[in-house]
C-alpha cells in the first residue's frame, strides 16, 4: 500500500472493525492475565503429540536414537557401499519429508534387525536379498535424479 494511503488511512482514525477487535482482545489479555490460560482437553493432547514428534525428530536427526542413520539391511548386504549410500539419501530425501515415508521408516526400524538376523543366521539368503534390494536401489536411484531434476528447473 502506498505511504500516502497509510497516512491516509491513520488520519481517519479507526474502523469499527478495528475497535471492536482491539476490544475483544484486550478482554482476552485481561481474562488470560487473571484465571491462567486455559486449554481444552483437546488443545492439550495435540500439544503434547507435538512435543513428543518434535523430540523424536531431534532425536532422529542428532543420533540420539538408535536407528539414527542407519540402513541394516542394506548395510549387511552392500557395507558401506554406493547402494547403501543411495538407499540413505533416498529415506532421508524422499521418504522422512513425507507422513507416509516416516510410517514406512518406522516400520522398515522394526522390521529391519529381525531380518537382518534371519539373513547373518542364513547367509545363503544375502545374495537373493543383494538382488532384490538392487532393484530397490535402480528405483531409489532414478527417483533421487528425478526429483533433482525437478528442483533444477
Amino acid at each position: 500500500m502506498a505511504a500516502w494511503r497509510r497516512k491516509r488511512r491513520h488520519a481517519l482514525g479507526v474502523s469499527a472493525s478495528e475497535l471492536a477487535q482491539m476490544g475483544v482482545c484486550e478482554r482476552l489479555v485481561k481474562f488470560e492475565h487473571d484465571c491462567g490460560r486455559r486449554r481444552t482437553a483437546e488443545q492439550l493432547l495435540a500439544m503434547e503429540r507435538g512435543r513428543r514428534a518434535h523430540q523424536r525428530f531431534y532425536r532422529d536427526r542428532h543420533g540420539g536414537g538408535q536407528s539414527a542413520g542407519r540402513c541394516f539391511i542394506a548395510t549387511l548386504v552392500f557395507g558401506q557401499a554406493q547402494e547403501a549410500r543411495v538407499l540413505k539419501r533416498f529415506r532421508d530425501r524422499v521418504l522422512r519429508p513425507r507422513q507416509i515415508g516416516r510410517r514406512l521408516i518406522v516400520l522398515y526400524y522394526r522390521m529391519a534387525p529381525a531380518l537382518c538376523r534371519l539373513s547373518e543366521r542364513w547367509p545363503n539368503l544375502q545374495p537373493v536379498v543383494r538382488r532384490m534390494l538392487r532393484r530397490v536401489v535402480c528405483i531409489a536411484a532414478r527417483w533421487l535424479e528425478w526429483e533433482q531434476r525437478r528442483h533444477v528447473r
